[in-house]
């Protein structure tokens, strides 16, 4: 099951909407249709997971009957899958062939960074520039969606508790992560977040070892490896973050980038103003952003 969310052109209200096939049935259609009054209403994936288990496994098996439904018709605007999460937590260095390139030495602990709601964007829609920055970067990422609460949980029932997946581009100002302690702004400022287009549950995407992220600007492939190669895999990065916060039902985790951003080019060519950026993984999707002076 494919799960997108849109922005209303009148009032920029967000709905849940099912992938179906390339195109776009509106939850809201498939309850009123099949008499689930429990559907009704659903603004995002967070608050279709904060509804419960009994709601999402009913979403689930009335899916393949959106096939039956009129489709959304005209251009879209997308919101990010979640829109509102308590917590948006990323992983450092998680990669080897991105910490090379960064020059820097495999951490002895897990690293992990926040963001924020209000850095969330859309699929289609702008990645601001501020005038603040000239070295702003590119890192695709594969996204957990949290499905449950979870507190101190292990690594072996850790997988109960993802949802499941998404697509982010964690957006880095790296002027200002060398230049401030705290990566507050260089990391979580305004649109610095790309999410989705589309949420896949846990149920219809790929083992996490069969993930490739592949990123793009302007048509050039610049990321391209296999998510099989983290550091610390998807079980243990649960389990060491809920030790420590306790994880809700839409909750993100970015679980790294790896080698080819611009920061590891011998001469980095850093974002500006109109370049396109594509984060593609297949099974869930393609994320694609225009970068656009502030």
């Amino acid at each position: 099951m494919k799960l997108s969310v849109l922005r209303s052109t009148t009032d920029g209200s967000a709905s849940l909407y099912l992938s179906v096939d390339d195109r776009l049935v509106s939850v809201d259609a498939l309850a009123a249709a099949y008499g689930a009054p429990e559907l009704a209403g659903l603004a995002d994936v967070g608050e279709l997971l904060r509804r419960g288990d009994v709601v999402h496994t009913r979403l689930r098996d009335l899916a393949p009957r959106a096939q039956d439904l009129e489709a959304v018709a005209g251009p879209v605007s997308y919101a990010p899958p979640v829109v509102d999460p308590a917590a948006v937590v990323c992983v450092g260095l998680n990669y080897d062939a991105h910490i090379a390139e960064a020059g820097r030495t495999r951490p002895e602990r897990i690293v992990l960074f926040a963001k924020y709601a209000s850095s969330l964007t859309g699929h289609n829609e702008p990645v601001l520039k501020p005038a603040w920055t000239h070295e702003l970067d590119y890192e695709g990422e594969l996204a957990v969606v949290i499905g449950r609460t979870a507190s101190k949980v292990s690594p072996t029932f850790a997988m109960d508790y993802v949802a499941g997946y998404t697509i982010m581009n964690d957006i880095s100002a790296r002027d200002l992560q060398r230049a401030e302690p705290q990566w507050i702004r260089a990391k979580a400022s305004d649109s610095f977040a790309p999410v989705g287009p589309v949420f896949v549950d846990i149920d219809s995407a790929p083992a996490i070892d069969d993930l490739i992220v592949r990123t793009t600007v302007n048509g050039e492939l610049r990321q391209n490896e296999s998510c099989r190669s983290m550091i610390t895999q998807v079980p243990e990065l649960i389990a060491h973050i809920s030790q420590s916060m306790t994880l809700r039902p839409g909750d993100i985790i970015a679980t790294g980038t790896p080698a080819g951003v611009a920061l590891g080019m011998a001469e980095p060519v850093y974002l500006r103003h109109g370049d396109v950026v594509s984060v593609s993984i297949e099974g869930i999707g393609e994320l694609v952003n225009t970068v656009v002076d502030a």
